[in-house]
């Protein structure tokens, strides 16, 4: 690096440590066009597991030690709480006391270690002594590492030379192999005796962090997704209103409903201004309902939405709501969705609530509408736990293959157990991957991997799954991404929900690769990776 670059990046630290202390950054004038930079940054900023040297340099190629790499992978596991911090401890290593600056990282590391049912800490580092100032190897760390990684999606063989079936820790680094935290080198081995470096340990505890973050099951599948249609933030009338021209009764309503809305978003009411208000805008939705007022929609709306009424009430009043949408034709593809947003929650009649989304359907040309009142039918029986609709619901859309015009041509007259469901039936759709319903294909086709071994393979409980060399073409729904997204994320909900596991991972890895050619993957795809990465750890089963 010239002197110029390294005068420019210590001015810039300076600037950023001495200027702005609390958004202070950690920049190292050695990892500038590094491979590991960004991991590195990852490390030391976000994570804060690392620390450089006093001349801020961060000496990427430098060995890291065992007491080193274990100080930070403690760091990391502490933060996702994955390992406790440890004071007392029963280890005994000659070289290792409490005088140690990382004796509480290295005994925190021993404890955690005793509830693996594989091997030790004392496995891993043999003998009377620990050598904490010697540089720990590949194989070393990654029996660390395998400690905080769950199952990994895929299932291929080993291809390393010099890692057999016999090697105690064959299954960890299959295991971590195939969730893209270690690789091999060029020449096909592994090199377990090498030393790591600070930049590889670096880009090691990153991936292990995406590994625990996307373990956590919690953070995906929790909720049906909707597209978004202009307006639908907004608090509406329900009504096209005239003020020249409107009764006494539209002015109450008007009236009721801007004092709601001027409250909810912090407005104060003051004394001299109490007349151009409702008070008790609340009754007075209430007092309109009871004596008739023809926009049922705009009083019911509020009432659930701010009255202080039981839920019990509040689905009598969404009834009430839903009766008046099937009567009408005026209503607004935003309004729609405020009302179904509101309406979802309480316990409503079946015929009442698809038959307003039914005439939603009939009224809208807004093919983002047309998906959310997909969605909405799922969300109805979700919500009911109805699991044989759903089965019914899902199966019938999983036969229309991904073609969003055909799933947006909703049938309204499907009944739960109306057809055949059968999720093992794969005799439809374009997937990416080859599926065969025996997994002892892999075991009796031996070299299947050496065919290719950029191959990604997984077996489930019941079937076999080889990525196709070439994968199908998904030009047709470039057009239609962002309802393909939606849909995908909703339709690997329902089928969790109804236990259909081993489906929603066929559908997730070949609707992952779908996505990954799509505009949007190119600007969000860390989010995009995570949330399919957790979900197929999720549904794998």
């Amino acid at each position: 690096m010239n002197k110029f670059i390294k005068l420019l990046l210590l001015i810039t630290i300076f600037n950023v440590l001495s200027i702005q202390p609390a958004l202070a950054k950690t920049v190292y004038y050695d990892t500038y066009n590094h491979w590991a930079a960004s991991n590195i940054d990852f490390a030391s900023n976000t994570l804060k597991v690392f620390k450089g040297y006093g001349d801020f340099t961060f000496r990427p190629e430098n060995n890291i030690t065992r007491a080193e790499f274990i100080t930070i992978l403690a760091k990391t596991a502490y933060g996702q709480k994955q390992m406790n911090e440890i004071y007392t401890s029963d280890m005994s290593y000659n070289d290792m006391s409490d005088k140690h600056w990382a004796y509480t990282f290295v005994i925190s590391m021993y404890e955690r270690l005793k509830s693996n049912k594989d091997y030790s800490f004392y496995d891993i580092f043999r003998g009377s002594d620990f050598y904490p100032d010697r540089p720990i190897t590949r194989e070393e760390s990654t029996a660390l590492l395998a400690v905080f990684s769950n199952d990994a999606i895929y299932d291929n063989n080993l291809n390393f030379k010099d890692v057999n079936a016999n090697n105690k820790y064959y299954n960890e680094i299959k295991r971590l192999y195939n969730s893209g935290i270690i690789s091999g080198y060029e020449d096909g081995t592994f090199k377990g005796s090498n030393n790591i470096t600070r930049a590889e340990a670096a880009a090691l505890i990153n991936r292990v962090y995406q590994d625990i973050k996307t373990s956590d099951s919690s953070r995906y599948l929790n909720k049906i997704e909707f597209m978004p249609i202009k307006g639908e933030d907004m608090y509406s009338y329900f009504q096209t209103y005239d003020w020249s021209n409107a009764t006494a009764d539209d002015r109450k309503f008007i009236k009721a409903k801007d004092t709601l809305e001027f409250v909810l978003f912090g407005g104060y009411i003051f004394p001299e201004d109490a007349h151009l208000y409702d008070l008790n805008a609340v009754e007075t939705m209430a007092a309109l309902r009871s004596n008739g007022y023809y926009n049922i929609v705009g009083t019911n709306f509020y009432m659930i939405t701010f009255g202080k009424y039981s839920d019990e009430e509040k689905s009598i009043f969404a009834d009430e709501l839903l009766a008046n949408i099937i009567e009408r034709d005026d209503l607004k593809d935003s309004e729609l969705m405020q009302i179904f947003t509101v309406v979802s929650k309480y316990d409503v009649k079946e015929d009442l609530y698809m038959g307003a989304l039914e005439k939603w359907y009939n009224l809208t040309t807004n093919i983002n509408a047309k998906a959310n009142i997909l969605f909405y039918r799922y969300t109805y029986y979700i919500k009911n736990n109805n699991k044989e609709m759903l089965r019914t619901l899902v199966f019938d859309d999983l036969k229309k293959s991904n073609d969003i015009p055909s799933l947006l041509n909703i049938k309204w007259d499907l009944a739960a157990g109306s057809e055949l469901v059968d999720f093992r039936d794969y005799s439809f759709g374009k997937y990416s991957y080859s599926l065969y319903k025996d997994t002892n294909f892999l075991r009796y086709t031996s070299g299947i991997n050496s065919l290719n071994k950029n191959l990604r393979v997984v077996e489930l409980v019941n079937l076999l799954m080889i990525e196709k060399a070439e994968k199908p073409p998904t030009l047709g729904l470039i057009e239609h991404e962002g309802i393909f997204s939606k849909y995908s994320l909703n339709r690997l909900y329902v089928l969790n929900f109804i236990g259909e596991f081993e489906r929603a991972f066929v559908e997730g890895v070949n609707d992952y690769d779908i996505i990954k050619t799509f505009n949007v993957y190119r600007t969000s795809k860390s989010s995009i990776d995570d949330t399919y990465i957790g979900i197929l750890k999720k549904v794998k089963k």
